[in-house]
Protein backbone atom coordinates (compact mmCIF):
# COMPACT_ATOMS: atom_id res chain seq x y z
CA UNK A 1 0.00 0.00 0.00
CA UNK A 2 1.06 3.30 -0.97
CA UNK A 3 0.51 7.09 0.58
CA UNK A 4 -0.46 9.75 -2.03
CA UNK A 5 0.03 13.53 -2.32
CA UNK A 6 -3.47 14.15 -5.04
CA UNK A 7 -2.94 17.46 -5.37
CA UNK A 8 1.05 17.55 -5.73
CA UNK A 9 0.94 13.87 -7.59
CA UNK A 10 3.79 12.47 -5.31
CA UNK A 11 3.55 8.69 -4.16
CA UNK A 12 5.55 7.48 -1.45
CA UNK A 13 5.87 3.35 -0.88
CA UNK A 14 7.62 1.64 1.91
CA UNK A 15 11.40 0.00 1.15
CA UNK A 16 12.91 -0.38 -1.70
CA UNK A 17 9.54 -0.47 -4.25
CA UNK A 18 10.19 -0.12 -7.76
CA UNK A 19 14.24 -0.83 -6.91
CA UNK A 20 15.20 -3.72 -8.08
CA UNK A 21 18.42 -5.00 -5.55
CA UNK A 22 20.37 -4.92 -8.50
CA UNK A 23 20.12 -0.79 -8.46
CA UNK A 24 20.79 -0.65 -5.30
CA UNK A 25 23.63 -2.26 -5.31
CA UNK A 26 24.58 -0.10 -7.99
CA UNK A 27 24.14 2.83 -5.82
CA UNK A 28 26.28 1.33 -2.86
CA UNK A 29 29.39 1.76 -5.15
CA UNK A 30 28.11 4.97 -6.70
CA UNK A 31 26.58 6.93 -3.68
CA UNK A 32 30.08 7.44 -1.42
CA UNK A 33 31.86 8.96 -4.69
CA UNK A 34 29.22 11.98 -4.32
CA UNK A 35 30.02 15.17 -3.22
CA UNK A 36 26.86 15.19 -1.42
CA UNK A 37 27.24 12.53 0.55
CA UNK A 38 27.01 13.66 3.91
CA UNK A 39 29.71 10.88 5.89
CA UNK A 40 33.20 9.33 5.30
CA UNK A 41 31.70 6.24 3.56
CA UNK A 42 33.78 3.32 5.61
CA UNK A 43 31.76 0.64 7.41
CA UNK A 44 27.98 2.33 5.80
CA UNK A 45 25.29 1.01 4.44
CA UNK A 46 22.36 1.80 2.95
CA UNK A 47 18.82 0.69 3.97
CA UNK A 48 16.09 1.66 2.09
CA UNK A 49 13.20 3.20 4.16
CA UNK A 50 10.67 4.84 1.47
CA UNK A 51 10.12 4.99 -2.32
CA UNK A 52 9.33 8.03 -4.16
CA UNK A 53 7.55 8.17 -7.85
CA UNK A 54 5.38 10.58 -9.66
CA UNK A 55 1.68 10.63 -11.38
CA UNK A 56 2.10 10.57 -14.75
CA UNK A 57 6.09 10.24 -14.70
CA UNK A 58 7.11 6.56 -15.16
CA UNK A 59 10.87 6.27 -15.04
CA UNK A 60 11.82 8.86 -12.15
CA UNK A 61 11.48 6.90 -9.03
CA UNK A 62 13.41 8.74 -5.93
CA UNK A 63 14.95 6.35 -3.31
CA UNK A 64 14.87 7.59 0.35
CA UNK A 65 17.93 5.47 2.03
CA UNK A 66 18.77 5.83 5.62
CA UNK A 67 22.30 5.35 6.54
CA UNK A 68 23.54 2.80 9.07
CA UNK A 69 27.04 2.66 10.22
CA UNK A 70 29.34 3.33 13.70
CA UNK A 71 28.21 6.71 15.37
CA UNK A 72 25.16 7.13 13.30
CA UNK A 73 21.63 7.51 14.79
CA UNK A 74 18.76 5.18 14.10
CA UNK A 75 14.78 5.20 13.83
CA UNK A 76 13.77 8.30 13.28
CA UNK A 77 17.02 10.25 13.85
CA UNK A 78 19.13 8.00 11.43
CA UNK A 79 20.46 10.37 8.27
CA UNK A 80 18.35 9.95 4.76
CA UNK A 81 19.36 10.86 1.79
CA UNK A 82 17.56 11.22 -1.01
CA UNK A 83 18.65 9.40 -4.35
CA UNK A 84 16.29 10.75 -7.64
CA UNK A 85 16.90 8.74 -9.90
CA UNK A 86 15.55 7.93 -13.75
CA UNK A 87 15.43 4.33 -14.69
CA UNK A 88 15.01 3.14 -18.62
CA UNK A 89 14.81 0.15 -20.26
CA UNK A 90 18.31 -0.68 -22.42
CA UNK A 91 18.00 -3.72 -24.96
CA UNK A 92 21.95 -3.67 -24.52
CA UNK A 93 24.17 -2.00 -22.24
CA UNK A 94 25.63 1.12 -22.74
CA UNK A 95 28.97 1.69 -23.79
CA UNK A 96 31.02 3.63 -21.60
CA UNK A 97 30.99 7.11 -21.87
CA UNK A 98 33.97 9.73 -21.15
CA UNK A 99 32.07 12.67 -19.40
CA UNK A 100 29.26 10.28 -17.11
CA UNK A 101 28.80 13.03 -14.77
CA UNK A 102 27.88 15.77 -17.53
CA UNK A 103 25.40 12.75 -18.73
CA UNK A 104 24.21 11.71 -15.28
CA UNK A 105 24.94 7.85 -16.08
CA UNK A 106 25.25 5.56 -13.37
CA UNK A 107 25.24 2.62 -15.24
CA UNK A 108 23.65 -0.37 -16.60
CA UNK A 109 21.93 -3.27 -14.16
CA UNK A 110 20.28 -6.65 -15.61
CA UNK A 111 17.21 -7.40 -13.82
CA UNK A 112 14.23 -10.14 -13.67
CA UNK A 113 12.66 -7.86 -16.22
CA UNK A 114 15.44 -7.08 -18.49
CA UNK A 115 18.58 -4.66 -18.99
CA UNK A 116 18.01 -1.16 -17.41
CA UNK A 117 19.84 2.39 -17.55
CA UNK A 118 20.50 4.46 -14.51
CA UNK A 119 20.93 7.69 -14.80
CA UNK A 120 21.01 10.72 -11.55
CA UNK A 121 18.15 11.96 -11.63
CA UNK A 122 19.60 14.96 -10.19
CA UNK A 123 21.11 15.50 -13.68
CA UNK A 124 18.34 14.63 -15.80
CA UNK A 125 15.27 16.92 -17.05
CA UNK A 126 13.03 14.22 -16.27
CA UNK A 127 13.36 14.03 -12.89
CA UNK A 128 13.71 18.35 -12.57
CA UNK A 129 9.67 18.37 -14.41
CA UNK A 130 9.02 15.93 -11.56
CA UNK A 131 10.05 17.60 -9.06
CA UNK A 132 8.64 21.23 -10.46
CA UNK A 133 5.29 20.24 -11.61
CA UNK A 134 5.10 18.47 -7.80
CA UNK A 135 6.05 22.05 -6.80
CA UNK A 136 3.10 23.75 -9.09
CA UNK A 137 1.24 20.96 -10.43
CA UNK A 138 -1.61 23.97 -12.00
CA UNK A 139 1.71 25.72 -14.01
CA UNK A 140 1.84 23.26 -17.02
CA UNK A 141 1.10 19.17 -17.86
CA UNK A 142 4.05 16.99 -18.64
CA UNK A 143 3.20 18.16 -22.51
CA UNK A 144 3.33 21.77 -22.46
CA UNK A 145 6.25 22.79 -20.46
CA UNK A 146 9.07 23.31 -23.40
CA UNK A 147 10.36 26.00 -20.69
CA UNK A 148 12.52 23.56 -19.07
CA UNK A 149 14.43 22.51 -21.49
CA UNK A 150 16.87 25.18 -21.00
CA UNK A 151 17.07 24.31 -17.45
CA UNK A 152 20.66 23.57 -16.19
CA UNK A 153 22.34 22.09 -12.63
CA UNK A 154 24.60 24.54 -10.86
CA UNK A 155 27.59 22.93 -10.39
CA UNK A 156 29.91 22.79 -7.61
CA UNK A 157 27.53 22.60 -4.57
CA UNK A 158 27.91 19.94 -2.21
CA UNK A 159 25.19 19.47 0.16
CA UNK A 160 21.94 19.73 -2.04
CA UNK A 161 21.32 19.96 -5.73
CA UNK A 162 20.12 23.28 -7.55
CA UNK A 163 18.78 23.71 -11.00
CA UNK A 164 17.91 26.79 -12.68
CA UNK A 165 14.70 26.44 -14.60
CA UNK A 166 15.22 30.17 -16.98
CA UNK A 167 11.75 30.65 -17.88
CA UNK A 168 8.37 29.15 -16.22
CA UNK A 169 5.40 29.57 -16.30
CA UNK A 170 3.99 31.39 -13.25
CA UNK A 171 2.79 34.84 -12.19
CA UNK A 172 6.10 36.55 -12.66
CA UNK A 173 7.49 34.65 -15.49
CA UNK A 174 10.82 35.13 -14.02
CA UNK A 175 12.32 31.66 -13.89
CA UNK A 176 12.81 29.45 -10.93
CA UNK A 177 15.35 27.97 -8.86
CA UNK A 178 14.91 24.08 -8.08
CA UNK A 179 16.38 22.88 -4.82
CA UNK A 180 16.26 18.78 -4.43
CA UNK A 181 17.09 18.17 -0.53
CA UNK A 182 20.25 15.55 -1.02
CA UNK A 183 19.35 15.24 3.31
CA UNK A 184 16.00 14.82 4.06
CA UNK A 185 14.95 15.20 7.98
CA UNK A 186 11.60 14.83 9.41
CA UNK A 187 9.71 17.60 10.20
CA UNK A 188 8.94 21.40 8.60
CA UNK A 189 12.21 22.05 6.13
CA UNK A 190 13.17 25.56 7.43
CA UNK A 191 14.37 26.22 3.88
CA UNK A 192 10.65 26.28 3.05
CA UNK A 193 9.23 27.15 5.89
CA UNK A 194 10.60 30.51 6.34
CA UNK A 195 11.12 31.45 2.75
CA UNK A 196 7.37 31.18 2.39
CA UNK A 197 6.57 32.90 5.82
CA UNK A 198 8.52 35.91 4.62
CA UNK A 199 7.22 35.64 1.00
CA UNK A 200 3.33 35.58 2.39
CA UNK A 201 4.54 38.69 4.93
CA UNK A 202 5.68 40.59 1.66
CA UNK A 203 9.35 40.90 2.50
CA UNK A 204 11.39 41.10 -0.97
CA UNK A 205 14.83 40.49 0.59
CA UNK A 206 14.09 36.86 -0.34
CA UNK A 207 13.98 34.70 -3.58
CA UNK A 208 10.09 34.64 -3.54
CA UNK A 209 8.81 31.34 -2.61
CA UNK A 210 6.95 29.68 -5.13
CA UNK A 211 6.22 25.90 -3.99
CA UNK A 212 7.63 22.78 -2.44
CA UNK A 213 7.07 18.96 -2.67
CA UNK A 214 6.06 17.62 -0.03
CA UNK A 215 7.22 14.15 1.57
CA UNK A 216 3.61 11.87 2.35
CA UNK A 217 3.30 9.83 4.80
CA UNK A 218 2.08 6.55 3.99
CA UNK A 219 -1.44 5.32 5.29
CA UNK A 220 -1.56 4.51 9.02
CA UNK A 221 1.97 6.23 9.79
CA UNK A 222 2.17 8.90 12.13
CA UNK A 223 3.97 12.17 11.12
CA UNK A 224 5.39 13.19 14.42
CA UNK A 225 5.85 16.31 12.87
CA UNK A 226 3.97 19.74 11.98
CA UNK A 227 5.48 19.82 8.08
CA UNK A 228 1.59 19.62 7.31
CA UNK A 229 -1.34 17.24 7.39
CA UNK A 230 0.28 13.78 6.45
CA UNK A 231 3.47 15.17 5.71
CA UNK A 232 6.70 13.92 7.23
CA UNK A 233 9.15 15.92 5.14
CA UNK A 234 10.16 18.22 2.49
CA UNK A 235 11.48 16.95 -0.58
CA UNK A 236 12.30 19.96 -3.01
CA UNK A 237 11.69 23.82 -2.57
CA UNK A 238 11.06 25.78 -5.55
CA UNK A 239 11.81 29.88 -5.47
CA UNK A 240 11.55 32.54 -8.29
CA UNK A 241 15.27 33.27 -10.24
CA UNK A 242 17.08 36.40 -9.19
CA UNK A 243 18.40 37.35 -12.16
CA UNK A 244 22.21 38.85 -13.06
CA UNK A 245 22.91 37.83 -9.44
CA UNK A 246 26.70 37.31 -8.22
CA UNK A 247 27.54 35.19 -4.95
CA UNK A 248 28.05 37.21 -2.11
CA UNK A 249 31.25 35.69 -1.44
CA UNK A 250 32.65 36.12 -4.82
CA UNK A 251 31.81 39.62 -5.14
CA UNK A 252 33.70 40.73 -2.02
CA UNK A 253 36.74 38.66 -2.80
CA UNK A 254 36.01 40.11 -6.36
CA UNK A 255 36.05 43.69 -4.37
CA UNK A 256 38.93 42.75 -1.98
CA UNK A 257 41.34 41.71 -5.09
CA UNK A 258 40.68 44.92 -6.95
CA UNK A 259 41.80 46.89 -3.90
CA UNK A 260 38.09 48.33 -4.02
CA UNK A 261 36.06 49.19 -1.35
CA UNK A 262 33.20 47.01 -0.06
CA UNK A 263 31.78 49.60 2.01
CA UNK A 264 28.60 50.54 0.31
CA UNK A 265 27.88 46.94 -0.39
CA UNK A 266 28.48 46.12 3.24
CA UNK A 267 26.59 48.50 4.33
CA UNK A 268 23.17 47.93 2.37
CA UNK A 269 24.13 44.35 3.60
CA UNK A 270 23.42 45.01 7.04
CA UNK A 271 20.60 46.96 6.60
CA UNK A 272 18.87 43.83 4.94
CA UNK A 273 19.98 41.32 7.52
CA UNK A 274 18.56 44.26 10.03
CA UNK A 275 15.24 43.98 8.07
CA UNK A 276 15.32 40.19 7.46
CA UNK A 277 15.43 39.74 11.62
CA UNK A 278 12.16 42.26 11.93
CA UNK A 279 10.56 40.41 9.04
CA UNK A 280 11.12 36.84 10.71
CA UNK A 281 10.14 38.29 14.26
CA UNK A 282 6.57 39.67 12.07
CA UNK A 283 6.14 36.35 10.12
CA UNK A 284 7.26 33.79 13.02
CA UNK A 285 6.60 35.80 15.97
CA UNK A 286 9.05 36.17 19.13
CA UNK A 287 10.51 33.38 21.03
CA UNK A 288 11.12 32.78 24.40
CA UNK A 289 13.66 35.31 26.41
CA UNK A 290 17.64 33.70 26.47
CA UNK A 291 18.69 31.48 29.57
CA UNK A 292 22.04 33.16 30.29
CA UNK A 293 23.43 30.20 32.35
CA UNK A 294 22.80 27.47 29.41
CA UNK A 295 23.70 30.12 26.89
CA UNK A 296 27.05 30.49 28.22
CA UNK A 297 27.48 27.12 29.46
CA UNK A 298 27.63 25.99 25.62
CA UNK A 299 29.83 28.89 24.45
CA UNK A 300 32.30 27.77 27.31
CA UNK A 301 31.90 23.95 26.41
CA UNK A 302 32.69 24.72 22.74
CA UNK A 303 35.77 27.34 23.92
CA UNK A 304 37.28 24.17 26.15
CA UNK A 305 36.80 21.81 23.12
CA UNK A 306 38.76 24.36 20.79
CA UNK A 307 41.85 24.74 23.44
CA UNK A 308 41.85 20.69 23.94
CA UNK A 309 41.94 20.52 20.19
CA UNK A 310 44.46 23.14 18.98
CA UNK A 311 47.52 23.94 20.54
CA UNK A 312 48.38 27.36 18.80
CA UNK A 313 45.03 28.65 20.69
CA UNK A 314 46.54 28.08 24.32
CA UNK A 315 47.60 32.03 24.52
CA UNK A 316 44.23 32.79 23.78
CA UNK A 317 42.48 30.93 26.51
CA UNK A 318 42.45 33.81 29.36
CA UNK A 319 41.02 36.51 27.28
CA UNK A 320 37.78 34.02 26.31
CA UNK A 321 37.31 32.97 29.88
CA UNK A 322 37.30 37.43 30.65
CA UNK A 323 35.30 37.95 27.83
CA UNK A 324 32.98 35.26 28.87
CA UNK A 325 32.86 36.31 32.47
CA UNK A 326 31.72 40.14 31.62
CA UNK A 327 29.20 38.55 29.05
CA UNK A 328 27.73 36.24 31.89
CA UNK A 329 27.95 39.24 34.33
CA UNK A 330 26.22 41.69 31.67
CA UNK A 331 23.47 38.82 30.93
CA UNK A 332 22.57 38.60 35.05
CA UNK A 333 22.56 42.45 35.12
CA UNK A 334 20.57 42.62 32.18
CA UNK A 335 18.46 39.78 33.69
CA UNK A 336 17.77 41.74 36.65
CA UNK A 337 16.58 44.79 35.47
CA UNK A 338 12.49 45.06 34.39
CA UNK A 339 12.44 45.20 30.26
CA UNK A 340 16.23 43.61 30.24
CA UNK A 341 15.89 40.56 29.36
CA UNK A 342 17.30 39.14 26.03
CA UNK A 343 14.41 38.19 23.29
CA UNK A 344 15.58 35.43 21.32
CA UNK A 345 14.04 34.53 17.51
CA UNK A 346 14.23 32.77 14.21
CA UNK A 347 17.58 33.63 12.13
CA UNK A 348 19.25 32.21 9.29
CA UNK A 349 21.67 30.51 11.71
CA UNK A 350 24.15 29.95 8.96
CA UNK A 351 24.58 32.93 7.70
CA UNK A 352 27.68 34.50 5.79
CA UNK A 353 28.43 35.74 2.26
CA UNK A 354 27.77 33.40 0.42
CA UNK A 355 23.91 32.90 1.80
CA UNK A 356 23.20 36.19 -0.36
CA UNK A 357 23.19 37.04 -3.71
CA UNK A 358 23.49 40.77 -5.09
CA UNK A 359 21.75 41.98 -8.00
CA UNK A 360 20.37 44.57 -9.70
CA UNK A 361 17.87 44.92 -6.87
CA UNK A 362 19.93 44.33 -4.29
CA UNK A 363 20.80 41.70 -2.16
CA UNK A 364 18.46 38.56 -1.48
CA UNK A 365 19.00 36.23 1.55
CA UNK A 366 18.99 32.67 0.93
CA UNK A 367 19.52 29.11 2.12
CA UNK A 368 17.75 28.85 5.09
CA UNK A 369 18.26 25.02 5.87
CA UNK A 370 21.04 25.51 8.34
CA UNK A 371 23.80 22.39 8.86
CA UNK A 372 21.41 19.78 6.89
CA UNK A 373 22.55 16.82 9.52
CA UNK A 374 21.70 18.63 12.75
CA UNK A 375 17.80 17.99 13.96
CA UNK A 376 15.16 19.67 11.94
CA UNK A 377 14.13 20.85 15.88
CA UNK A 378 17.25 22.24 16.71
CA UNK A 379 18.25 24.03 13.45
CA UNK A 380 15.10 26.31 14.16
CA UNK A 381 15.05 26.70 17.38
CA UNK A 382 14.74 30.64 18.26
CA UNK A 383 18.69 32.06 18.72
CA UNK A 384 20.66 35.38 19.35
CA UNK A 385 20.05 37.63 15.68
CA UNK A 386 23.70 38.88 16.90
CA UNK A 387 25.13 35.43 15.82
CA UNK A 388 23.95 36.06 12.26
CA UNK A 389 25.91 38.83 12.22
CA UNK A 390 28.76 37.59 13.87
CA UNK A 391 28.51 34.98 11.19
CA UNK A 392 28.50 37.23 8.03
CA UNK A 393 31.70 39.66 10.16
CA UNK A 394 33.36 36.38 10.07
CA UNK A 395 32.46 35.90 6.39
CA UNK A 396 34.16 39.16 5.50
CA UNK A 397 37.61 38.73 6.88
CA UNK A 398 37.43 35.84 5.13
CA UNK A 399 36.67 37.57 1.73
CA UNK A 400 39.54 39.92 2.33
CA UNK A 401 41.96 36.95 3.37
CA UNK A 402 40.65 34.64 0.12
CA UNK A 403 40.91 37.93 -2.37
CA UNK A 404 44.38 39.30 -1.03
CA UNK A 405 43.12 42.71 0.11
CA UNK A 406 46.17 44.46 -0.07
CA UNK A 407 44.62 47.75 1.99
CA UNK A 408 44.90 46.21 5.78
CA UNK A 409 41.78 48.21 6.62
CA UNK A 410 39.66 46.97 3.48
CA UNK A 411 38.14 43.89 6.16
CA UNK A 412 37.82 46.19 9.37
CA UNK A 413 36.23 48.92 7.30
CA UNK A 414 33.88 46.52 5.33
CA UNK A 415 32.86 45.16 8.93
CA UNK A 416 32.31 48.59 10.61
CA UNK A 417 30.52 49.34 7.13
CA UNK A 418 28.23 46.35 7.77
CA UNK A 419 28.10 46.75 11.59
CA UNK A 420 26.69 50.36 10.83
CA UNK A 421 23.96 49.39 8.34
CA UNK A 422 22.59 46.68 10.33
CA UNK A 423 22.51 49.58 13.47
CA UNK A 424 20.77 51.91 11.02
CA UNK A 425 18.61 49.04 10.02
CA UNK A 426 17.38 48.15 13.56
CA UNK A 427 16.79 51.40 14.61
CA UNK A 428 14.31 51.94 12.01
CA UNK A 429 12.56 48.63 12.60
CA UNK A 430 12.94 49.11 16.81
CA UNK A 431 15.49 46.82 17.98
CA UNK A 432 15.59 47.50 21.75
CA UNK A 433 18.95 45.77 23.16
CA UNK A 434 20.86 48.11 24.68
CA UNK A 435 24.48 49.02 23.04
CA UNK A 436 26.17 47.73 25.92
CA UNK A 437 24.90 44.09 25.93
CA UNK A 438 24.34 44.35 22.01
CA UNK A 439 28.55 44.98 22.11
CA UNK A 440 29.66 42.04 24.18
CA UNK A 441 27.38 39.81 22.99
CA UNK A 442 28.34 40.16 19.68
CA UNK A 443 32.22 40.28 20.38
CA UNK A 444 31.21 36.44 22.49
CA UNK A 445 29.52 35.57 19.57
CA UNK A 446 32.53 36.52 17.07
CA UNK A 447 34.99 34.94 19.33
CA UNK A 448 32.90 31.76 19.48
CA UNK A 449 32.84 31.33 15.52
CA UNK A 450 36.42 32.07 15.04
CA UNK A 451 37.31 29.29 17.83
CA UNK A 452 34.98 26.98 15.77
CA UNK A 453 37.12 28.31 12.05
CA UNK A 454 40.25 27.62 13.90
CA UNK A 455 39.26 23.98 14.50
CA UNK A 456 38.30 23.37 11.15
CA UNK A 457 41.37 24.69 9.36
CA UNK A 458 43.46 23.09 11.93
CA UNK A 459 41.91 19.13 10.78
CA UNK A 460 41.18 20.65 7.02
CA UNK A 461 43.36 23.11 5.74
CA UNK A 462 46.27 24.13 7.78
CA UNK A 463 47.73 27.04 5.76
CA UNK A 464 44.23 28.70 6.25
CA UNK A 465 44.21 28.96 10.22
CA UNK A 466 45.80 31.65 10.97
CA UNK A 467 42.83 33.92 9.39
CA UNK A 468 40.29 32.83 12.11
CA UNK A 469 43.59 32.47 14.66
CA UNK A 470 44.18 36.49 14.03
CA UNK A 471 40.66 37.68 14.70
CA UNK A 472 40.41 35.86 17.90
CA UNK A 473 43.54 37.95 18.75
CA UNK A 474 41.76 40.78 17.47
CA UNK A 475 38.53 40.38 18.68
CA UNK A 476 40.16 39.79 22.60
CA UNK A 477 42.16 42.70 22.14
CA UNK A 478 39.10 45.08 20.82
Amino acid sequence: MSGVSPARTVHVSPGAAHLPPEVLALLDTWLPEQRWYPVPAEGVTHEPWLTVTFGGVADVVVALLRLAGPGLATGDGALVIQVPLVLTPTAEPEADTADTEAAGLIGTVTTASGTATVHDGGVHPAAWHAYFTAALPAACEPEDCAELRDARRISGEQSNTSVVLPALPHASGRGGMLKILRTVALGPHPDVVIPEALTRAGWDGVPRFLGAVPLPAPPGTATGTNAGPDVLAHLAVLSELVHDATDGFELACAYAARGEDFGERAAELGAVVAHLHSALRDALGPGPTLEAAGFMGVLRRRAAEAFADVPDLAPQRAGVTALYDAVSARLAAAGERAGGLVRLQSIHGDLHLGQALHSPDGWKVLDFEGEPQRPVAERTAPDLPLRDVAGMLRSLDYAGAVGSATDPHWVSHAQLAFLEGYRQGSESVGDTLDVATAELLLRALTVDKALYEVVYEFRHRPAWMHIPLTAVERVLAS
